[in-house]
């Protein structure tokens, strides 16, 4: 029995993705297609490359440092410990001689490494991400080349990261066409999906919102909800926790939201995904 898995973009909330994956594996159901939009294409990608969620999960937790993978300068940001990957004023001198406040050039060189350098081609499961085409505005799916870069192209997310050059054109966040991309899956010739939103639109207290970032956030969460095509998946969870778009200190927690979706939908999961039912 054939089935994809959809994942969504949504910053820091994306790593609830790994949970998803954990619960899938323990229900012994794996898909024969990913398809990942923005943080939904980093999680997918590096699974359908062979990695496990176990071993990213430990990875993020233990090896990956948000200062390393992006180069502006760390501050605090809100309240709490969460270390915050943006500093207004470099930010926005690199905006004014730069087509975005971070290259991406360290996080490309992170997913190459993760992801051995593989073409999407030869992943371990099928694997498809999107991203816009700032030329013709037109929605691009990739499902050949070089797996880095073309995760590279879904997460560019603007202003923050500079749109990514290749093929002669600039491409930017996936979802800013589609962030949770069921209609890829359905073209592909997938009937039964399964997918997965991290950014659901919520209404939000008035404290919430802090400084310009957090209005910024807000609106690109408000825009991209208004860009949803109709989605048509067999069963769709919600994994939300509330993480900011560079938070990823919060792992343990963020995972353990992706792990409750699933257990919260095991016995209809198992129904329509299980070959054993």
């Amino acid at each position: 029995m054939k089935w994809a898995l959809v994942l969504s973009g949504g910053g820091g909330n994306g790593i609830a993705h790994i949970g998803i994956l954990k619960e899938l594996e323990r229900l012994d159901l794996r898909p024969n297609l990913i398809v990942g939009t923005s943080m939904g294409s980093v999680v997918g990608g590096i699974y359908a490359a062979g990695k496990s969620p176990g071993w990213m999960h430990d990875y993020l937790k233990n090896e990956f440092d948000i200062r390393e993978a992006i180069s502006l300068h760390t501050i605090k940001w809100g309240e709490g410990p969460v270390v915050k990957a943006l500093m207004a004023g470099e930010a926005l001198h690199n905006l004014r001689t730069r087509l975005g406040a971070e290259s991406g050039k360290k996080i490309l060189e992170l997913l190459r490494e993760v992801s051995d350098d593989m073409d999407i081609r030869d992943t371990r499961i099928p694997f498809a991400c999107n991203a816009v085409d700032m030329m013709s505005g037109k929605e691009v799916v990739f499902t050949e080349g070089n797996l880095a870069e073309a995760i590279r192209c879904s997460i560019a997310v603007p202003p923050f990261f500079e749109p990514y050059e290749m093929h002669n054109t600039l491409y930017v966040d996936g979802g800013f066409a589609d962030n949770l991309a069921t209609h890829i899956a359905r073209k592909m010739g997938y009937k039964r999906i399964l997918s997965v939103n991290v950014v659901p639109l919520r209404p939000v207290s008035k404290v919430n919102i802090k400084n310009g970032l957090d209005v910024l956030f807000r609106l690109m969460t408000i825009t991209i909800h208004g860009l949803h095509k109709e989605q048509d998946a067999t069963v769709a969870l919600t994994a939300y926790k509330g993480a900011y778009n560079f938070d990823f200190d919060r792992v343990d927690e963020l995972v353990e939201v992706g792990e409750l979706a699933v257990r919260n939908q095991e016995k209809l999961i198992r129904k329509k995904f299980s070959s054993r039912f």
